[in-house]
């Protein structure tokens, strides 16, 4: 199970291009896991995944880039894991869910120590030039 929490989190911060980035829009993480159980849903009934994510887009705003970016991430596991494919719908929400919200806690712990953290502490700044530490 871990490992497959690595690989979700890694597919939906895909829809991110900066470093810390665990951006999902104006979805929650309780969205993400909602997404991500009636997908696996769609999946069982024999519903293909663009099909599903064709559907979903007209849904959508059409600035919900984000949004889109984190379904068909979120598609990508679902529809390709066959270890979610063997999970029930309400196991499937909680692993993308729990997921979702322990990446957005690290992303916000990361953000607060690059806040905390000095220039010339990020450089380990320990003395002159020629690297020789002054006392």
């Amino acid at each position: 199970m871990p490992k497959m929490h690595i690989a979700i989190a890694a597919l939906i911060v895909g829809a991110s291009g900066t470093a810390n980035a665990f951006d999902i829009g104006h979805l929650t993480c309780q969205d993400v896991g909602q997404l991500a159980a009636q997908m696996a849903i769609a999946r069982q009934s024999g519903v293909p995944a663009e099909a599903y994510l064709s559907a979903l887009n007209q849904k959508l705003p059409p600035d919900a880039t984000v949004e889109r970016q984190v379904a068909v991430n979120i598609a990508k596991v679902v529809y390709q894991n066959e270890e979610i494919a063997a999970m029930q719908p309400k196991q499937v929400f909680a692993a993308f869910a729990q997921n979702c919200a322990q990446a957005q806690e690290q992303d916000q712990m990361s953000s607060q120590h690059e806040d905390n953290t000095s220039p010339d502490q990020e450089d380990n700044d320990t003395g002159d030039e020629d690297g020789q530490t002054r006392l």
